[in-house]
């Protein structure tokens, strides 16, 4: 059992995290991989490990990661995105 949950945010506007495969019914550990593209055209990526969570509640945990990214890069990013896997 796999599943794979990605959510892409262009110019602000935030599109719904999808999920593809079978979203584990127990909490699981997740593996983050996000990215951030800046004005210049400079794409930041990051990684991390989530652990102990599902589909629901992995979300919001990663939209406060990206959140906080953006914030160290001073708000002014033109894109950004995460995908988050687990077996």
């Amino acid at each position: 059992m796999s599943c794979t949950v990605t959510c892409v945010s262009v110019d602000g506007v935030t599109r719904q995290a999808l999920a593809r495969g079978n979203p584990p019914k127990k909490p699981s550990t997740w593996r983050v991989k996000a990215w951030l593209i800046l004005p210049s055209g400079v794409k930041q990526t990051h990684s991390s490990t989530v652990r102990g969570e599902t589909v629901h509640t992995l979300v919001p945990i990663v939209g406060a990661l990206i959140d906080s990214l953006i914030a160290d890069c001073g708000n002014v990013v033109t894109s950004a995105g995460w995908s988050a896997s687990t077996h």
